[in-house]
């Protein structure tokens, strides 16, 4: 019982120490599962096709890649534990001491059977130049264009094994877009960014960073070097357990330490082969083939008047998806759309029609830029096209028809229109409706003129006025300029057969309208006659009197069923 108290005893004495040399190495082990999925966030995180860095590397890396046993803590972490473990039948440990060692001169456990001490060895020549070496984790990001996705994914393969490093991960899931990331030597990063670069016909971006591990990779060495020599004692202590309770307190404090060891030696692996060789990941894009797309006419409007843009393209074979963006020029955001349609002049495509308004003419003239791009089976075709809107005033054209007046019917009326024509005004039209029904009068107007005259004469009489109306049309640089002005027009009856100042035809009217007036007169005495007549007032006090009746034989009647009813 006392001997198994001693070797619990031991046991938790052990694990003190080992806590205490951790303290004494940093702190940084807290942190190294972090600092590993930060690192490699970090580092990967802008390729998304790139897998854990943690990826095992092929025979070649490993080889390459400096090993952690040669390499000692450099001078300012230079503590080189060295346990020694004696016994009762004096078994020594590494340094052939007898007796505890104080850890860094300080204080020393005693277990009876079983001692434990450590003392540091620092200064030495070998640790001296590993402090000087730095370990770097250098990455490099490119975003390339080139011409053929399928041969510059082979191409970067290729390059990756000339220069002895691998291939991570490899995407080509779309025919215009393309990824690669490589590992290659550190120490030939340079050559492999400048082979890239060649191989492109544009480097959109390029993205280096460089991560400076040196002092995480010394920490994890001292306290691996630690671990092990804790590892040792407790093998040593595994074999000299007597019972199987002692066997199985020291195995179980055994398995934490191999474990802590093994996640030592896995991060030392990865800094060690990420640093000897630096990754590199590249996004491909396919290079557009040219487009031709057409703007159209350059175009003059006026302020808050509709300004209506549509494209003419002709794409490639196999482009069936399409996008275009509209720039107006004049601060406005730019519209995009993808709406597009057939036309009947063979592979020829149009736009959707965008209409823009322009606000003032201060900034005139415009340059509106149409961009075009489109996707399909055979890659990515891409244009543009550029034309010029001016913005101007419409010109302001006063039109006047003219005073209204009577004619006569059958007479010819003379009419006599004006209007000011501003400067800028081309093809300047007139047109005279008289309102009759008869076609219009048209006409060129001479230039310089700004007067209409014409005759018309009016066949029939209506007892309302006539409209006339005189439209002036002209074309300028905004577009067709129309402007209306009407006027009146009564048209008397023409007079009938007239002797000494009588009209028999006037009189006649006169003469039927005065007798259709009388007799509508006589119709509505008679009726209001009828309404207030007598005989009406007679026909009520009959019914009047007859209803009386009635009810009196009705109560007579009534009073005889009743007698009888008695009797």
């Amino acid at each position: 019982m006392i001997r198994q108290m001693k070797i619990t005893t031991f046991i938790l004495a052990l694990a003190m120490v080992a806590a205490f040399r951790v303290i004494a190495c940093g702190s940084a082990s807290d942190e190294d599962g972090a600092f590993t999925r930060e690192s490699s966030a970090d580092a990967f995180s802008s390729f998304s096709a790139v897998p854990s860095p943690m990826a095992p590397a092929p025979p070649m890396a490993a080889a390459l890649a400096p090993r952690p046993e040669p390499v000692p803590a450099p001078a300012a972490l230079s503590i080189e534990p060295k346990f020694t473990v004696t016994s009762s039948e004096g078994v020594a440990g590494r340094t052939g001491s007898s007796g505890p060692q104080p850890i860094g001169g300080g204080t020393a456990f005693d277990f009876n059977d079983n001692e434990v001490a450590t003392q540091s060895n620092s200064g030495s020549p070998q640790a001296q130049h590993v402090s000087q070496r730095r370990i770097i984790i250098r990455t490099v990001n490119m975003q390339l264009v080139v011409t053929d996705i399928a041969a510059s994914l082979d191409q970067i393969s290729k390059l990756a094994k000339r220069f002895e490093g691998w291939v991570v991960s490899s995407d080509r899931s779309l025919t215009h877009r393309g990824a690669i990331a490589i590992r290659v030597p550190s120490d030939q990063l340079d050559d492999v960014i400048l082979l890239l670069r060649g191989m492109a016909e544009e480097v959109e971006s390029e993205i280096s960073t460089s991560e400076d591990v040196t002092d995480e990779y010394v920490d994890i060495q001292s306290r691996l070097t630690n671990q092990q020599a804790t590892e040792s004692a407790l093998l040593r202590l595994l074999d000299r357990a007597e019972t199987v309770e002692e066997a199985l307190n020291v195995q179980r404090e055994l398995s934490k330490v191999q474990q802590e060891i093994e996640r030592m030696e896995g991060r030392i692996k990865f800094l060690e082969e990420t640093s000897a060789f630096s990754l590199v990941s590249v996004q491909l894009k396919l290079a557009p083939s040219e487009m031709p797309v057409d703007a159209g006419e350059d175009q003059t409007v006026s302020p808050r008047i509709p300004a209506r843009f549509r494209a003419t393209f002709t794409p490639a074979a196999g482009i069936d998806e399409f996008n275009f963006t509209w720039d107006f020029g004049d601060g406005s955001e730019p519209v995009f759309s993808n709406r597009t349609a057939p036309t009947i002049e063979g592979d020829k495509r149009v736009t959707a029609t965008i209409t823009h308004f322009y606000s003032d003419v201060k900034n005139s003239p415009y340059i509106v830029e149409i961009e075009m791009d489109g996707f399909g089976e055979t890659g990515v075709t891409e244009g543009s096209d550029i034309l010029i809107v001016t913005v101007t005033d419409i010109p302001t054209v006063e039109v006047f028809a003219g005073e209204g007046f009577v004619i006569d019917q059958g007479e010819e009326a003379e009419f006599s229109g004006s209007f000011t024509r501003p400067e800028g005004l081309t093809n300047v039209n007139y047109k005279w409706d008289f309102g009759d029904g008869t076609a219009p009068e048209t006409g060129l107007i001479p230039e310089g003129s700004t007067r209409v005259v014409t005759t018309h004469v009016y066949e029939d009489f209506r007892p309302f006025a006539y409209q006339a109306v005189l439209t002036i049309t002209a074309d300028s640089e905004v577009g067709e300029v129309e402007v209306a002005s009407p006027l009146t027009v009564v048209v008397t009856e023409k007079p009938a057969w007239t002797v000494a100042g009588w009209d028999a035809g006037d009189t006649g009217r006169t003469a039927v309208r005065t007798l259709s007036a009388v007799g509508a007169g006589l119709a509505t005495a008679a009726i209001w006659a009828g309404i207030f007549s007598p005989v009406w007032i007679i026909a009520l006090g009959l019914v009047y009197v007859g209803r009386g009746r009635l009810k009196v034989r009705s109560a007579k009647s009534g009073r005889l069923a009743t007698e009888e009813s008695e009797d």
